[in-house]
């Protein structure tokens, strides 16, 4: 069957792929093929005789104004073709750019007729064209090597990590392949087996010792995949590998850092966990022994206090040393705190070897140390526990050597001590009651009690001390002198005089939203609260939060106390009566230098200990110790006051004596907050 001529030049526009668009010379649309139609979204039965349609239609302004005023300008005035990219908007108002051809048509005058314009949609190509750049971006970007070789597994193209990780340029490999990178780290059949991978699977990864081009080895990792074209054959082989060197040394390096102490270089407790579990598996299946040594370098928070923290450090560092200098390489000494370290001896050979490596650390640590400006002289205490003898778990082994460095620090430091079972029951039994006594600041556990003072002369109570009181759920009330001390050691005495001190205020401003008249209240300070350098501050702001004037407050310290840090503490004291705070000086005489301490001490108030009340009905020289202070207060214009009066006798004979304040059973025993909310209100009235 035949067709006419413009039945089959039809037939070839409606199957043409490409936009083919005819328009007049007032830029109407005549034309549109079928592709034309569904690139820009309109009807295929569209009749452009009855719709007018324009070029104006199909452009947005900016295009259109280009297409007017240049391109079909231009073919009007001869140029007879055009040829270059127009962006269309379809009817949706979505741009569409062409790749477009436009003619003009004329008679055989030369006289325009009509124009044509056939476009091929670039979408898809500007599409393929971003992803090339892409591709060719994360391909040069890369910080894995890529290597892109043909079917032969000759290289075409390497990345510039390639270049950088092996030292060879892209001029150096194009061609080869490869297997110049090869080391001899592995034998043939491991490439067997990789390339078997690859034909079995297309794909292989794994860890791959390669050589750089200085020579050197280095660990990668290094994933290998075929790449086939339609009929299945293998058109590349593409090699993406991580050099692990990095990667290997940054591990070591968390490694070391977990295991490793900071400061001194020296193992942390990490390590001793470690080397503890190993040790005690091993010396149960050779039946060999095992010492732990815990050794506290002595005050060392006092020197950090004193001489700041670059002197600490460098201190540490330099008994660090000393330490190290006396131990094997086959034992393992690592720091487990600030001024702590531990000594794993394995398979020593008798208790006498371990006695005077003991004593040996001890006496090197003892030595004085010059720190350029500062000479100083520390005091050791070692504590041991043996396997299997005291423990037979790493975790016991270090809590009975701790419990044995415990009772050298009691037995007054410079010494060592070895762990035995009534030590161990001690430490248990001080452990379970330090955790109580945690619960209890947390809990609700604390309570206040408060002994009144009174003027002697008329017994007016004028004032009180606030004393800790705790009921421990179950052992009942305890002592002060029981767990004070507990606390002071635990670090635990500072929590508990912020809350006493709060708990004070609190117990202020009720009494006076209950119409009291508001007696000063004695509150006793650590050394340790008095070493925080924020301390004075804190104190401000909490009168300050609870509105309270600071003559309502008096600090008692003890003269025993200020001992063990007196520097720090007196500081800090200073700071305090610079403010307004007063400051009393508790068991005053009881200490080795009291009369330095009223030069030095920014006193209000002196504390004449009970000892002294006690005695001096009977003791000539506790009368004259009493006789003294009082003397000492009145030259000083301090205030004083007697306590543990017990009798009216003792009471009348302070009293004779000048002294004007006191406190004590004969007045009143310590009273729980209601009984001396009465007490208060009964005076008021």
């Amino acid at each position: 069957m035949s067709f006419c001529k413009s039945s089959r030049q039809q037939a070839i526009l409606d199957a043409a792929s490409e936009l083919i668009a005819t328009i007049d010379l007032e830029q109407r649309l005549l034309y549109l093929n079928p592709s034309a139609r569904q690139l820009l979204v309109l009807p295929h039965d569209l009749d452009l005789e009855k719709e007018r349609l324009t070029v104006k239609d199909l452009h947005a302004p900016a295009v259109y104004r280009k297409l007017d005023t240049e391109i079909f300008a231009g073919l009007l005035e001869g140029k007879g073709r055009w040829e270059g990219e127009l962006e269309f908007r379809d009817s949706n108002d979505q741009p569409i750019p062409m790749q477009m051809t436009i003619i003009l048509h004329t008679d055989e005058e030369g006289r325009p007729l009509w124009i044509t314009g056939i476009g091929r949609d670039l979408r898809r190509r500007r599409r393929l064209e971003t992803q090339r750049r892409l591709a060719k971006r994360a391909f040069d970007h890369a910080i894995e090597g890529l290597i892109v070789t043909d079917g032969r597994a000759r290289i075409q193209h390497v990345n510039p990590a390639f270049v950088e990780i092996t030292g060879y340029t892209a001029e150096e490999v194009v061609g080869k392949t490869p297997r110049l990178l090869r080391s001899d780290h592995h034998d043939q059949a491991f490439y067997d087996a990789m390339w078997q991978s690859i034909a079995d699977k297309d794909r292989w990864q794994g860890e791959v010792w390669n050589r750089r081009k200085n020579g050197s080895v280095y660990l990668q990792w290094l994933t290998i995949t075929c790449v086939r074209d339609v009929q299945g054959r293998i058109e590349n082989y593409v090699s993406i590998f991580h050099d692990l060197s990095e990667m290997q040394a940054k591990e070591e390096e968390i490694q070391h850092l977990v295991h490793h102490d900071p400061l001194t270089g020296l193992g942390n407790r990490h390590l001793l966990s470690e080397r503890l579990q190993h040790g005690i598996r091993q010396a149960k299946g050779q039946e060999e022994k095992l010492a732990l040594l815990i050794v506290d370098l002595g005050h060392i928070q006092l020197i950090n206090d004193s001489l700041g923290h670059t002197n600490c450090d460098r201190l540490i560092r330099m008994q660090s040393a000393k330490l190290k200098a006396k131990v094997q390489e086959a034992d393992t000494l690592v720091r487990i705190g600030a001024d702590e370290f531990a000594l794993l001896v394995e398979d020593y050979s008798s208790l006498h070897d371990i006695s005077q490596l003991a004593n040996e650390l001890k006496e090197v640590l003892q030595e004085e140390i010059d720190l350029t400006e500062h000479r100083v002289t520390l005091s050791p205490s070692i504590g041991v526990a043996f396997f299997p003898q005291d423990a037979e778990t790493p975790d016991q082994l270090l809590i009975n050597a701790q419990a044995a460095l415990l009772e050298a620090k009691k037995a007054g430091r410079d010494t060592f001590r070895f762990f035995d079972q009534e030590m161990s029951q001690e430490a248990r039994e001080r452990l379970k009651l330090e955790q109580a006594l945690r619960s209890a600041i947390k809990g609700g556990g604390l309570s206040l009690s408060f002994q009144p003072k009174v003027l002697l002369e008329s017994g007016h109570v004028y004032g009180a001390e606030a004393l800790l009181r705790w009921c421990h759920p179950e052992l009942g009330p305890l002592s002060p002198g029981v767990f004070i001390p507990l606390a002071e050691e635990s670090g635990l005495i500072v929590d508990i005089g912020s809350w006493v001190l709060r708990q004070t205020c609190k117990s202020l401003v009720s009494w006076r939203e209950a119409g009291l008249s508001l007696p000063r209240i004695a509150v006793n300070i650590s050394v340790q609260q008095l070493e925080q350098e924020e301390f004075p501050d804190w104190l401000e702001e909490l009168l300050h939060e609870y509105d309270l004037d600071i003559s309502l407050l008096e600090l008692e310290i003890t003269e025993t106390g200020l001992m063990k840090n007196e520097l720090k503490a007196l500081m800090s004291l200073a700071r305090l009566k610079e403010r307004g705070f007063r400051i009393a000086l508790d068991d005053f005489g009881t200490g080795y230098s009291s009369l330095s301490y009223l030069r030095k001490l920014p006193l209000s108030t002196l504390k004449i200990d009970r000892s002294f009340i006690l005695d001096m009905g009977d003791d000539p020289v506790s009368l004259s110790i009493v006789k003294t202070i009082i003397q000492l207060a009145q030259n000083l214009s301090l205030d004083l006051v007697a306590e543990g009066v017990e009798d009216s006798c003792q009471a009348q004979q302070l009293f004779d004596m000048g002294c004007p304040h006191a406190q004590g059973y004969y007045f009143y025993k310590p009273l729980i907050e209601d009984d001396f909310i009465q007490l208060l209100a009964a005076s008021s009235s």
